[in-house]
């Protein structure tokens, strides 16, 4: 069976903890992918450059649009402020100064929850250093759907370098293929020597080839990690050196 599933490049480790849905009403925001919203009492407030990024996928690892996203300081009672996830399914979080409090203010755990009708909700709890960039990979279920995973959900994410650390460029494309060829994922390698490729229900232990197109071919055996909840798909980072 082949998978072809992709998009776009997002490479900052995350770390998902799950916590239940907060049973409070959201507070006033404007729908947006900048999550502009009202005042947040105890809030540091100003502008920064925290981002929390991703990209929302539906059981099968196909990209889900419009979903309802809410955010908030998991330290700090506050309202939750409200963004919108785009149609290709990718989503963007920031202006995050609005609910950094003066006692978190170098660093956050903050609260995301994914809603969409007729699917379950997903809540991840992410921790963010001011500043920083962190990835959540959402997977929203129909409701009564199993979530139970018949192999690893992940997402292969990295660049190709050479041995002084600088990127190939010039494009190419990714194979990753499972020992017995029941699994196989194929994706582009941008100019820029980035990738990302989703591996949906795929075996732990994989084969993964990265070829240029100017010429150069890296071989490896990679170990996926599962994700330590159902409903979230963790990026794994690899740099294959040429």
């Amino acid at each position: 069976m082949t998978k072809r599933l992709l998009f776009p490049l997002l490479l900052i480790p995350t770390l998902f903890i799950a916590a239940p849905v907060l049973g409070q009403d959201p507070g006033p925001a404007n729908v947006g992918g900048d999550l502009r919203g009202g005042d947040v009492t105890g809030a540091v407030g100003g502008r920064d450059n925290t981002r929390v990024v991703g990209t929302i996928l539906d059981s099968s690892g196909n990209p889900m649009s419009d979903v309802d996203i809410w955010y908030q300081n998991d330290n700090m009672p506050a309202p939750r402020l409200r963004a919108k996830g785009r149609k290709t399914g990718t989503y963007l979080l920031r202006n995050m100064g609005r609910v950094f409090s003066r006692e978190d203010y170098e660093g956050i755990v903050l609260r995301i929850t994914f809603e969409r009708d007729g699917h379950r909700s997903v809540v991840a709890r992410v921790a963010v250093q001011r500043d920083g960039v962190q990835q959540v990979f959402p997977i929203l279920f129909r409701e009564g759907e199993s979530m139970e995973a018949q192999g690893v959900r992940t997402v292969l994410v990295g660049r190709v370098e050479n041995k002084r650390g600088k990127p190939v460029k010039g494009g190419g494309e990714v194979t990753i293929t499972s020992g017995d060829g029941e699994f196989t994922a194929t994706g582009p390698i941008e100019k820029n020597g980035e990738f990302a490729v989703i591996l949906w229900d795929a075996p732990e232990r994989v084969n993964a080839s990265f070829k240029m197109t100017k010429g150069g071919v890296r071989d490896e055996i990679l170990e996926l990690t599962p994700s330590p909840q159902p409903d979230l798909a963790v990026a794994q980072h690899y740099n294959p050196v040429m």
